[in-house]
């Protein structure tokens, strides 16, 4: 049978006890009620007899008037029948009590001993029985008499006999209710009882079960919800049991797994201590062991920050390794770093690199005799019309060949990072133009139509000249190969806030969502097919756009639809301007310039154009007295001259090149020559002289990929100070703890650093820093906010202001230094 369930129990109980309680009322209020009635009863009984004691009395008075008158016998003869109708209607009344019955009687008889006295009397004429009839009479009134107090005592016997019957009524209600109210609570007990029991139980399995122990279980009892919460609760046990085995198992697989990985795994704290390493770690980064900082200054790692963005490469113990970090749970519970030997693949990448550019060079020889002769054999008169076509799509082929030997150069240096960038102010009307021009005949031969707006007033970007008439050059020829015959091609260029903004537009076939996804994807052609089935490029245009606008910090985008054609917009960050001099022609300010050309007229001019820049130059006329010159020391640039007598200007770039204390040192090659493949990744400047590009190029080959100063302060001074430092073209690392500016010194080559004074501990900072840059002045520049820390630690001069900070570098590059202090490290 099934159990009950607790409400229904609890129904069945509250409908038995308020039906028992109703009984125990229904009994009370019925005695009670006939208490009240049994009394009024009595009560009215005890009245009427009273009162027909009364009317018997009177009577009675009456007929004794009669009587001792000795009227008429008429008139004795009603007064006896009054007298016997009242006593016969008490003797009625008197029924119920024997003693009043009793009483009703003997006054009866008392009445008929005076009638008989009273005959005596008349028949006598008064000679006897006047003094029986007096007794008499005066007995009669003494039974009447004693027939009121008689209802009097059964009035107060009545009273007392419903007193005693409203208690004993009571009393029962009382006890009844009790005992039902004792059956209730019996009856709650053993409900209670019956559920406390598999409650209990299922405390205890559940303690036991979250103490771990998972063989526990309960005997389902009690009403139906508890053996239903019961039987869920070993449900709940069996999977529980079930699931902790399986992860028990996962867990020992991952184990495993771990321990067998071939990536190191580190694990660490919120405050970055190392809490555990697999073995593999151990080989790769034998110093991260349990107990360890990750942030210590022997630590391999690199900072949490750029690890947690995206994978950093390092090299470490002769190996190459990338490193990864992810959040250990939620954020602030500790972080989880991944450490991967790429030492072979980044072999193979360099070989890979290698062998691209090898083959590339090795290609331009044979091909440069194929396309030179093809073209020579073109134009020979003694071909027939079968063969010219042979040889035009030989000089076809090869042109295309030339183009892809030419990208695959551009590719390979890019994955090398051996693009380098010769940024300066650039009008890019002029850039267009020059691009349009090239273009035309390409156009033409199509009969496409290349529409240019680039308006006058346009902000010139700060970009490499070369690199962005390359990008436009791929950008519209990749327009014109996927545009048919009598297109529409358009070149914009509009001021974008801080970009300048390009965008190319086609009115070709268009892209699909899924080809715009791979637009920029090396090798990448649509469907291999331009216009008219022929073939469309190399597939590298637009990877190597891609490459060249991320070099530049800028964004590429594109926008197409199928059959609408396509716009490609590339976004270029505009000059920096501060007062009417650019950032490079700044960051050249009081450097030392070494000056190499075997004509001095040439050498004067160039010292001449320099000097407004404040630089101070050193004029040498041959390659071996630059080379001893620039191995003493104390030059921040060289502006160099190719074709020198002796020892000519390709042989003193080597020699800078080869040299570990000079290889960093920038380089402007002024020369007649420019564009030849030894003078790749070299700031060039054609001769004759332009002093504005002179200036630009020089300060760019300054600021190009060399961090000169570092900052050591609080990050929320940052917003505040990289601005003004981004205007006057100081280029700068940014740390925050005198841990970091360790770390960073050690990955870096600085000449000055400019320290919060503000900061919690400023000497540690200055303890921290290795100012190991060229220059032989190098100089710390304190800098505070307000008065937070004026002459601190007592080192003079006092801080400069946080919004002088950015002129003080500068002064303190160009050789005079308010505000800094001198390092003898």
């Amino acid at each position: 049978m099934k159990a009950p369930s607790i409400g229904r129990i609890l129904q069945l109980a509250l409908l038995g006890t308020c039906v028992l309680l109703a009984f125990i009322a229904a009994l009370g209020v019925g005695a009670l009620y006939d208490a009240r009635q049994k009394y009024e009863d009595r009560l009215a009984q005890a009245y009427e007899l009273e009162a027909a004691a009364s009317r018997v009395l009177a009577a009675g008075v009456i007929e004794e008037a009669a009587l001792q008158a000795r009227g008429t016998a008429d008139a004795r003869r009603r007064a006896a029948l009054t007298f016997d109708a009242q006593a016969t209607a008490a003797l009625a009344l008197a029924e119920g009590d024997t003693q009043s019955r009793q009483l009703v009687r003997e006054r009866i008889e008392a009445q008929e001993r005076a009638r008989a006295s009273a005959e005596l009397l008349r028949r006598t004429n008064g000679r006897r029985g006047e003094q029986e009839l007096t007794d008499s009479l005066v007995e009669a009134r003494a039974f009447s008499a004693r027939i009121a107090q008689r209802q009097q005592v059964r009035r107060a016997a009545a009273r007392d006999q419903a007193t005693g019957d409203t208690r004993e009524a009571l009393l029962i209600v009382s006890i009844a209710g009790g005992l039902a109210v004792l059956a209730v609570a019996g009856l709650v007990g053993t409900l209670v009882a019956g559920m406390r029991r598999p409650l209990d139980d299922l405390l205890g399995a559940t303690r036991r079960l979250s103490s771990g122990e998972l063989d526990r279980r309960v005997s389902p009892a009690g009403p139906r919800e508890l053996r239903d919460l019961g039987t869920a609760f070993n449900t709940m046990a069996d999977e529980l049991h079930a699931a902790h085995g399986r992860i028990e198992e996962e867990r020992h697989k991952l184990a495993v797994t771990v321990e067998s990985l071939g990536d190191a795994l580190v694990a660490c704290d919120p405050e970055g201590v190392v809490t555990t390493a697999n073995p593999r770690a151990a080989e790769l980064v034998p110093e991260l062991a349990p107990g360890v900082k990750v942030n210590a200054r022997e630590s391999p790692l690199p900072p949490a920050g750029d690890a947690l963005v995206g994978e950093v490469l390092t090299e470490h113990g002769g190996r190459t390794l990338a490193v990864t970090a992810a959040p250990l749970g939620a954020p602030g519970e500790g972080t989880v770093w991944t450490i991967r030997d790429i030492s072979e693949r980044a072999r193979l990448e360099r070989l890979k690199s290698e062998f691209v550019a090898t083959a590339s060079h090795e290609l331009r020889s044979p091909l440069t005799s194929i396309k030179g002769f093809a073209e020579l054999l073109s134009r020979t008169e003694a071909l027939d019309v079968r063969q010219r076509e042979f040889v035009d799509v030989i000089v076809l082929s090869t042109n295309r060949l030339v183009d892809l030997v030419n990208d695959l150069l551009e590719v390979a240096r890019a994955e090398a990072g051996k693009i380098e960038l010769h940024r300066r102010p650039v009008e890019v009307r002029e850039q267009v133009e020059e691009i349009a021009t090239l273009m035309r005949p390409r156009l033409e031969s199509k009969g496409q139509t290349l529409e240019l707006d680039v308006p006058s007033g346009l902000p010139r970007a700060f970009a490499d000249p070369a690199r962005l008439r390359q990008i436009l050059t791929n950008l519209v020829t990749n327009a014109h190969l996927y545009t048919d015959e009598g297109g529409t091609l358009s070149v914009r260029a509009r001021g974008d806030g801080s970009w300048v903004a390009l965008a190319v537009t086609d009115t070709g076939r268009g892209m699909t969502a899924g080809e715009q996804e791979h637009a920029f994807d090396r090798f990448y052609r649509g469907d291999d097919q331009g216009p008219g089935g022929r073939p469309a490029g190399t597939g590298l245009g637009l990877a190597i756009v891609r490459s060249l606008v991320d070099l530049h910090e800028g964004e590429v985008e594109v926008e197409s639809e199928p059959g609408k054609g396509s716009t490609f917009t590339v976004r270029l960050p505009r000059e920096p301007s501060v007062g009417e001099e650019a950032a490079p022609r700044l960051a050249i300010r009081g450097k030392r310039v070494l000056v190499v050309d075997d004509q001095p007229e040439i050498t004067e001019l160039i010292a001449a154009q320099l000097e407004p820049y404040g630089v101070t130059s050193v004029e040498v006329h041959s390659g071996a007295e630059a080379l001893q010159r620039l191995n003493g020391g104390g030059f921040d640039a060289v502006t160099l001259d190719l074709f020198m007598p002796g020892m000519n200007g390709f042989a003193v770039l080597r020699e800078i090149r080869s040299h570990p204390n000079l290889r960093a040192t920038p380089v402007v090659v002024v020369s007649v020559l420019s564009g030849r493949e030894a003078l790749a990744g070299e700031w060039t400047v054609s001769k004759p002289i332009d002093a504005e590009e002179l200036g630009d190029a020089l300060g760019g080959a300054v600021l190009a990929g060399r961090t000169r100063v570092i900052v050591v302060g609080r990050a929320a001074l940052r917003e505040r100070l990289e601005p003004t430092l981004d205007r006057v073209g100081v280029v700068h690392e940014w740390a925050t703890s005198a841990a970091a500016a360790a770390r960073t010194c050690r990955n870096e080559r600085f000449e000055v650093a400019l320290v919060d004074a503000g900061m919690r501990s400023p000497q540690a900072a200055l303890a921290a820093l290795d100012l190991r840059g060229r220059r032989l002045g190098r100089r710390v520049v304190l800098f505070s906010v307000g008065d937070d820390a004026p002459g601190i630690a007592n080192l003079t001069p006092d801080p400069v202001p946080l919004e002088e900070a950015a002129t003080a570098v500068l002064d303190t590059l160009s050789g005079q230094a308010p505000g800094s202090l001198e390092r003898d490290d």
